[in-house]
């Protein structure tokens, strides 16, 4: 099973996604939701929740990765 993240917006009792979803006429999809805020999404904030199905091991390794990207950071801000 895809799973994709979209903004969409209330109107009219109606969920419309902000982007074109390249999915059939009538598909049956699973949706939750969750409001977002109105400021300008960065790109990073985009990518919240696109991992959420890997497996348990690549999930490890993406954080892992983004531990050392951050302790990187931090360490060249002290200099």
């Amino acid at each position: 099973m895809e799973t994709i993240t979209v903004q969409a917006v209330y109107e009219k009792g109606v969920l419309r996604p902000r982007k074109k979803l390249n999915l059939p006429e009538h598909s049956v999809v699973e949706v939750r939701v969750k409001t977002a805020k109105r400021s300008r999404q960065t790109a990073f904030s985009s990518l919240v929740g696109i991992w959420e199905h890997l497996p348990d091991s690549e999930k490890q390794a993406i954080e892992k990765s983004f531990a050392a990207m951050r302790n990187m950071s931090q360490s060249q801000n002290r200099n």
